[in-house]
């Protein structure tokens, strides 16, 4: 995983509505910019917040992305998609 170039992307998207709406009207075109893999590309897309903190990206970035295609009302739905401490760190709990 090119974790710069995801995060670069996942930035860029959570602070920028200019640039939401950009990758809204040519999400594959917006990507490109990006090195990125495949794998990479179908993970922003899906907004799969869950598997891109488990490979390491920032939560608190995480959730900027995530509320910014759904607005601040989503924090619930964030939350529930995200992995607790508790099973990063192996406890199951």
């Amino acid at each position: 995983m090119s974790i710069n170039a995801v995060e670069q992307c996942i930035f860029d998207l959570g602070n920028s509505g200019r640039v939401r709406k950009g990758y809204s009207a040519e999400p594959e075109a917006f990507l490109a910019r990006y090195a990125l893999s495949d794998e990479e590309k179908a993970l922003i897309r899906e907004m799969d917040v869950a598997e891109l903190f488990r490979r390491g990206l920032n939560p608190m970035l995480l959730m900027g992305f995530y509320m910014g295609f759904h607005g601040p009302a989503s924090m619930v739905d964030y939350l529930s998609k995200m992995p607790t401490l508790a099973s990063t760190l192996g406890t199951g709990e």
